[in-house]
Formats: C-alpha cells, structure tokens, sequence
C-alpha cells in the first residue's frame, strides 16, 4: 500500500438539510478545556447522535457505542474510547445513572433534559421505551481518489500522485467516483479513460443524464479521446 497524501476535503454540500445543533456553552465554556482529540471526537458524535432523535431524550449504553464501528474507527480501539468516556464523566459533559433491574448503565449529554432524565432514574420516575431502538451509526466514510485508484486501477507511482492530486483539484468527487465506477463496468481500468470521461462531463456538462447514459455505454468513444494521448 503506497502512501497516500492527506486527503482533502470537498467542501459541505449545497442545501444539505442536516445540521447537528451544538448548544453554545460548548463554544464559550467547554472548548478551551478540551485538549484531548479522542475526548472531542466523542463528545461531537454525542451531540450528532443526539440529534438524531428529536422526539426523545436520548441516552447512550456502553454496547450502543461499540456497536458503530465507523466511531471505534475514528477513535482507534475500545480502550481509547472508555479512556473519552471516563473523561466526559470526569468533567461531568456526561453524566450516568444505573438502571439497576436491567443491570445497565445509562449515559446522557449534560444538558437540562438529560439531568432531568437521571433524576427520574433515581426517584424511580423512569419509564424505559419499550420499542426497539435502533442506533444511528455514523456513514462509512467516502474513499478518497487514491484510494479509488489502488482499489479499482492499480498501484500509485510519484507521478501518477501528482496527476491524481490535479484531478481531484479540478472535478467534483462525486464525477470522480461515477467515472471510474463506469470504467470498472466497462473494464477499461486506465486513468486515461476515466479522465476522458471526466473531461467530456466538464466539456459537455454533467446535469445531461439522458446523453451520459448513452456515452457511458459506447467504451470506444472514450477509447479514442484516450489513445490520441497514449
């Protein structure tokens, strides 16, 4: 596996209807306190989850978080994510109570409805929701073009590096993984050829799904944009 550069990123999509709320005490108390990165990762995947569940006061158990493996990715190993944990408790960012006839812990944000939430637990006031819940998992996280490359082509020299780093500088990731997804179907796995697609779709505009279809099932046409660089 060669190495690859750090990945850059794409920019946040237009009109993207998702955005996960992030109380302003974060910011003017909390931030400046943060020096562990694994801590922060934590506690920014606490307040996406949150998020994701707007009619409830949400609540995590220790299995709920081993069981996103995109987090225990991002933060490493188990250890390092109970080590977070414990540091979140530690500064009281979250807080816990034990359900003690289920023999589990429940964990929740520090935030008035999760404060309100560990009191109904100690005063025996809490009713646990009888239907399945079913966590949200963050999604995979998108290959960037080396990693397209290497899957799907083959090995990256320096110079086909600096090409690569070009192109994803000039087209969107998203024409960038349709390209080669349709070289592989046509298994015609060049660089060349994706980048004959790439510059048709600049040339000729993206948004024509109907002419795309059609172009993407005549591999010859592409073919002889590639071979007159060859």
């Amino acid at each position: 596996m060669s190495q690859h550069p750090v990945p850059r990123f794409n920019g946040f999509p237009e009109n993207d209807p998702a955005f996960t709320q992030i109380p302003e005490a974060f910011f003017t108390q909390l931030l400046e306190q943060i020096n562990d990165l694994d801590q922060l990762r934590l506690l920014l995947y606490l307040f996406w989850q949150s998020g994701q569940y707007h009619d409830q006061v949400h609540y995590w158990r220790w299995g709920d978080l081993l069981a996103d493996p995109a987090l225990l990715n991002m933060l490493g190993s188990e250890n390092r994510l109970q080590l977070a944990l414990q540091e979140l408790m530690a500064q009281d960012v979250v807080i816990r109570a034990e359900i003690e006839y289920l023999a589990e812990t429940y964990y929740f944000l520090n935030t008035p409805q999760g404060r309100a939430a560990v009191v109904a637990i100690e005063t025996g006031e809490w009713h646990t929701p009888q239907q399945d819940r079913q966590p949200a998992h963050l999604p995979d996280p998108t290959p960037n073009i080396f990693q397209l490359y290497e899957e799907n082509i083959g090995v990256i020299t320096p110079l086909m590096s600096e090409i690569l780093k070009e192109d994803e500088r000039t087209y969107p990731a998203p024409w960038i993984r349709e390209a080669i997804q349709i070289a592989v179907t046509r298994n015609v796995r060049t660089w060349n050829y994706v980048q004959a697609i790439l510059k048709r779709w600049h040339k000729e505009g993206h948004k024509n799904d109907q002419k795309r279809k059609d172009d993407s099932q005549d591999p010859e046409r592409y073919r002889k944009s590639w071979l007159k660089n060859e």
